[in-house]
């Protein structure tokens, strides 16, 4: 596992046989993602983006003997706010810069955004080395069958209310 800023929280390995092409394309076809340029954005060495969504990242980290790693991290802006909130520097930031940076006016709402989209990149990354799509296929619920006559029909008194001494036996 590389280190971010954010630290080793923020960071998801995954071991696989896939070889980075293959997995770009799986993730810009079925998940969303938008392919990358195999830009290093933490320096050399540390891993090249594939593909990215939203402030997420996965970086082909490693490759040898048909073994591939990658890890799923916050882009650079996130990872930066998240070590300044993390170690006690949030208030360097002001609401606007947060806005233009994540879209978010408050510390709750970044952190809550990078969790949630660090969780749906994990799971989407997941999914993607299993060859499956985001999302399964809705399960297609079978039409009722037609019955010739009035097989639905309920009896005619089905519906009356009750009264007396019926009401009171269901009162107890």
């Amino acid at each position: 596992m590389m280190l971010y800023p954010a630290g080793p929280d923020w960071a998801q390995t995954f071991e696989s046989t896939i070889p980075t092409s293959e997995l770009a394309a799986r993730l810009t076809d079925a998940h969303s993602f938008t392919r990358s340029t195999l830009f290093q954005p933490f320096g050399a060495g540390r891993g090249a983006v594939i593909a990215q969504r939203d402030h997420l990242l996965v970086l082909a980290v490693h490759a040898a003997d048909d073994q591939h790693w990658y890890e799923v991290t916050p882009s650079l802006e996130m990872q930066n706010l998240i070590w300044s909130f993390s170690h006690g520097y949030a208030s360097q930031w002001s609401a606007l810069e947060l806005k233009a940076l994540c879209g978010c006016t408050g510390w709750p709402d970044v952190i809550a955004l990078a969790r949630q989209q660090f969780a749906a990149a994990v799971r989407s990354m997941e999914r993607a080395l299993s060859g499956l799509p985001e999302q399964d296929a809705p399960v297609a619920v079978p039409d009722m069958p037609m019955y010739p006559g009035d097989v639905m029909e309920l009896p005619a008194d089905y519906l009356t209310s009750m009264t007396g001494a019926e009401v009171v036996e269901c009162a107890h």
